[in-house]
């Protein structure tokens, strides 16, 4: 029998209880599949309604992520490269402090041969960047992906195509302060029911939930709502549910060997005709004419 306000059908609501360990198809540490040994069927008249009603993640993830934000690409001119040339380095993966980060990217190799070194002001929390010798510009190209942390904003990157390195003079206040307090926030997506909750550009990506990255790292993130919502599914069968979590840029998180649990809660309703109430909707000059006759 139904078991909730929102089931109206003779169907039980359903609790479908995940465990990323427990998946088929392994995708990274936070994009599962589950395959379902039975199917959940419904007759063509009734929808699925599905919502997130409970979810806990440790935050194992770190600021730095390798192959997500750990690339800084730096062009500058030089004596053999008058028109500049172009180093890649890499950050390596951590929760970092600006005391540990600061010695880790004055030893990258794009700013050593750069004789680039950066300082950091605890008065404006930005890092200034100084070149010494020679030649006093540089540029970071467009492919660095850690702007955000180091306080890079996307306008003065390049593109080396297009561009010369030499947009920014030494020395060079970044214009934006360090950010390494990590993600504020983790999405849920389920991206095989057709769930159709936009994001700030307005496309409909599957995000079921937005949960509150608000622990220290190495701490649980529990989903605690005020209230639980239920969306419609685009399905009449499931068997798969194709699950990603990721980070308050949309960016892919490594729990780097954690575990995450998450319960779906499936409701069942029929489906309603769309109702058209003649009062509000503007009608032909003829069609009121006649009507005020009549009455």
């Amino acid at each position: 029998m139904p078991n909730h306000a929102l089931n109206d059908t003779a169907n039980e609501s359903i609790a479908i209880y995940l465990r990323s360990d427990e998946a088929e198809i392994d995708l990274s540490t936070t994009h599962k599949k589950f395959y379902l040994s039975e199917l959940i069927s419904v007759n063509p008249d009734t929808n699925i309604l599905v919502g997130l009603t409970d979810f806990e993640c440790p935050y194992t993830f770190y600021t730095i992520r390798t192959g997500i934000n750990d690339s800084i690409t730096l062009g500058f001119p030089t004596a053999s490269f008058p028109t500049g040339e172009y180093r890649t380095s890499t950050i390596p993966a951590g929760n970092y402090d600006i005391d540990e980060l600061l010695p880790v990217l004055n030893a990258l190799t794009c700013f050593i041969d750069a004789n680039i070194v950066l300082t950091f002001s605890e008065l404006t929390n930005k890092l200034t960047l100084t070149r010494t010798g020679t030649f006093t510009t540089f540029s970071f190209a467009d492919t660095t992906n850690c702007g955000t942390e180091l306080g890079i904003p996307r306008n003065i990157m390049i593109n080396p195509a297009v561009s010369q390195p030499t947009t920014l003079t030494s020395p060079y206040i970044l214009d934006n302060t360090i950010n390494l307090a990590g993600t504020s926030c983790i999405y849920i997506r389920i991206n095989n029911l057709g769930i159709k909750n936009l994001n700030s550009r307005g496309d409909s990506d599957g995000t079921i939930c937005k949960v509150q990255a608000d622990v220290l790292p190495d701490e649980y993130i529990y989903y605690r709502p005020a209230e639980y919502f239920y969306f419609k599914t685009n399905k009449d069968q499931i068997r798969e549910i194709d699950v990603e979590i990721l980070d308050d840029q949309y960016r892919p998180i490594n729990l780097e060997g954690g575990i995450f649990s998450l319960t779906l809660s499936l409701h069942f309703s029929y489906k309603r005709f769309q109702r058209f109430t003649r009062e509000y909707y503007l009608r032909p000059p003829e069609n009121r004419e006649e009507e005020e006759k009549v009455n």
